[in-house]
């Protein structure tokens, strides 16, 4: 048995680790870099590429807007240059008008009449008139009785009064008092000495913000047409009349003496815009066509939105991908550090199992023959004291083979439902006599009896182990603690000795306060016969028989150790429901009547202490040394023989074999197996030839006539039978 006590505390301080650990190989750690490294790689070049393509889709976008912007504020800087022309050439046409001048009507109502004649094929110009307060010259094109004579106080009177090389004037919009639209005009100085008055021609504001309305450039555009101060005399945006000309002005710094711009800029609204500027053509207007960029940029937003989705799906996907294929990779390894483990666990079982049968034929030999000597041995002498240390020794080689057969055949044991607090107190009873006397085990378990499914003998044996295991680290002085408690799994993990599923389990923690064990120490204690104690004080198979019971189980166990800290061996044990069954009562062992048994073995030693233990039980033993022999025996006189105890191996024939001739000459012979090594093979085999009853060696008289008893018990009930 191993015991951390007695282990070197050296080894770096990684605590609990798994045996899948220890198999890992050397460069799985860099595959899994490796691996790591390209995935982040790969999905980097994804990120960045669909990062490349948003942006330049973004430049692209705005691109593009820039270039219908600028295409439609050149078409309507045209459109705007032809009005303007239209409407400047009919106020030429009325300066001709003017009744002072030479061959001018002098009829106003005449004047009239070819004003609107002149202004018919313009529609835009709303009013055409000629304005002169000091001829008292008020000639218009208007047909309504309201329409105002005075005009003095209009902006673009004073203005031709104040210049007299204005020129073509083109006012600021407003309010007309006589329609109340919006409107504003354009104007001219009318020919002659000194100042003889002014032609004007009214402008529908919302003939022109009509046909811009139809231009359609999506939510959060504007299309203006500013005065060359920036006020603006159109705006297809609001329908009031807008005299501010701040805005406006900034912009025309941005255009400077440039005849077109692509721009951008933050509206009143703080809004930030892309635009262009573009100037009419021969007379003092820009045009202004822009959007707004979150306007421009709400398709690529939901383009980029659904790039940067699509990367994150396929990204992590890919991570997904990745994790799953460690996690894989991680089982593969745990599966094939078990797959070794299991199958140096079998080799080295095989080998154990083979020289432990070949032992108990011995050892069956020395413990019969001293129990017998030991019967007819007188109390107190020197004799008997002799013979009760070889039975004493024979007894612990009993044991020691006992254990090498339970490594070397795992899964043997019945499986019911049993109390866990009652193994623990036995547990702790039974190591009680045997502790050092500064050395104390203490149990701890809810009042609740936790039920788990086992073999009591099997489970008896894991936690005694471990106490001893425990008792060797701490030394002459310490505390043991062995703690039950009823816990749940909630996911899946792997352990030190298998794997733990979600599920109700009982916890057992079995803690000592030794020196602790080193990462590298928990990873070789489970190795059969590896033990660090000197030769003659440990097998090196305690933790290894602990190992296979909780894999036979479905359980699983953690270590946790560090060194100077002590170790935690944790099993869990899956609860079951069901009622444990009531341990019988021990009976006296039943005596025969003169029945004759045939006794079979191919060790001559174990044939002859048969037949004296069968004696001595009120049988009449008739032995026969290997199955050739015991079948000759047997063909003389079938029956005459009541039943026959057969070794399961035989190097000339196999017990099996040799039971299914006895019973093809004989149907209804009891039978019964001895075996030092048996397993499940072994009891199928025996099932096959209708043997029921399998014995391990070496035998105890007890075991021997409590079987036999019930083997002839069971035929006599047979024949008494209808």
């Amino acid at each position: 048995m191993v015991s951390p006590g007695n282990l070197p505390a050296s080894g770096n301080r990684r605590g609990s680790k798994s045996l899948v650990a220890a198999g890992a190989a050397p460069g799985r750690p860099a595959l899994r870099l490796r691996l790591i490294l390209v995935v982040v790689a790969v999905c980097a070049a994804v990120w960045l590429s669909a990062l490349y393509d948003i942006l330049r889709e973004r430049n692209a976008t705005l691109a593009a807007a820039g270039r219908q912007y600028d295409n439609v504020a050149g078409a309507l800087a045209e459109q705007a240059a032809r009005a303007l022309q239209a409407t400047d050439l009919i106020l030429k046409q009325a300066e001709t008008l003017d009744p002072d001048r030479p061959g001018a009507p002098a009829d106003r109502a005449a004047l009239a009449e070819l004003l609107r004649r002149y202004m018919s094929g313009v529609p835009q110009v709303r009013n055409l008139f000629l304005f002169d307060p000091a001829r008292e010259l008020h000639v218009s094109s208007a047909t309504s009785p309201k329409w105002n004579t005075d005009l003095s106080d209009r902006s673009y009177y004073r203005a031709q009064l104040e210049d007299p090389s204005l020129g073509l004037f083109v006012s600021e919009p407003f309010v007309s008092r006589v329609t109340g639209d919006p409107t504003f005009v354009l104007s001219r100085r009318l020919p002659g000495t000194g100042f003889q008055g002014i032609a004007g021609a009214a402008v529908d504001v919302a003939y022109i913000r009509r046909f811009y309305h139809a231009i359609d450039l999506g939510e959060g555009s504007v299309v203006e047409l500013l005065r060359q101060d920036g006020i603006p005399l159109v705006s297809r945006g609001h329908d009031d009349v807008a005299t501010d000309a701040a805005p406006g002005a900034a912009l025309l710094r941005k255009l400077g003496g440039r005849e077109a711009a692509h721009i951008e800029y933050d509206d009143a609204s703080g809004t930030r815009m892309q635009g262009s500027l573009r100037r009419v053509d021969g007379y003092p207007a820009i045009v202004v066509v822009g959007r707004s960029q979150s306007a421009i940029l709400r398709e690529w937003r939901e383009n980029a939105w659904t790039n940067v989705m699509r990367t994150f799906v396929i990204t992590a996907l890919a991570t997904l991908l990745l994790v799953a294929f460690l996690r894989q990779l991680r089982r593969h390894e745990e599966v094939t550090t078990q797959l070794h483990q299991s199958q140096k666990l079998e080799a080295l079982g095989t080998l154990a199992g083979g020289i432990a049968h070949d032992f108990n034929n011995v050892l069956g030999a020395i413990l019969g023959y001293g129990e017998l000597a030991i019967e007819h041995t007188a109390p107190g002498t020197s004799q008997r004291r002799y013979l009760d240390n070889i039975v004493l020794a024979a007894n612990r080689a009993r044991d020691l083979v006992a254990r090498i057969l339970a490594f070397s055949r795992p899964g043997v044991g019945a499986s019911a439902p049993l109390v866990l607090q009652r193994v623990l107190d036995d547990v702790r009873n039974l190591s009680a006599a045997s502790l050092p006397t500064g050395v104390t085990v203490t149990v701890r378990a809810p009042q609740a009896p936790l039920i788990v499914a086992g073999d009591m003998g099997q489970l008896h044996q894991m936690f005694a182990n471990l106490v001893t295991n425990a008792v060797q680290a701490v030394g002459e002085s310490g505390h043991i603690t062995l703690v039950a408690s009823a816990v749940a799994v909630e996911t899946e993990r792997a352990c030190t000795v298998g794997r733990l599923a979600a599920g109700n389990y009982a916890r057992v923690d079995v803690a000592d306060t030794g020196v602790g064990m080193s990462a590298t120490q928990v990873e070789r204690i489970f190795d059969p016969f590896f033990t660090t104690k000197p030769v003659g004080e440990g097998t090196g198979l305690g933790l290894s028989l602990v190992h296979g019971i909780v894999l036979d189980h479905g359980a699983a166990l953690e270590v946790d150790s560090h060194p100077g800290s002590g170790t935690t061996f944790s099993v869990f044990l899956p609860l079951v429901s069901g009622t444990p069954a009531a341990e019988p009562p021990p009976a006296d062992a039943p005596v025969g009547h003169g029945e004759t048994i045939l006794v079979v073995d191919d060790e001559e030693s174990l044939v002859h202490l048969a037949e004296e233990v069968l004696a001595g039980l009120g049988y009449e033993p008739v032995g026969c040394v290997g199955a050739a022999a015991g079948l000759r025996v047997f063909r003389s006189d079938p029956r005459r023989f009541d039943a026959v105890i057969s070794d399961a191996i035989m190097p000339d024939m196999q017990g099996t074999e040799l039971l299914g001739e006895l019973r093809r000459l004989r149907p209804d012979l009891p039978a019964l197996l001895v075996s030092g090594y048996g397993g499940p093979d072994l009891q199928a085999q025996a099932a096959a030839v209708g043997v029921t009853t399998i014995l391990a060696k070496p035998l105890r008289a007890a075991e021997l006539a409590a079987a036999l008893h019930r083997l002839l018990a069971a035929r006599t009930s047979a024949v008494a039978a209808p």
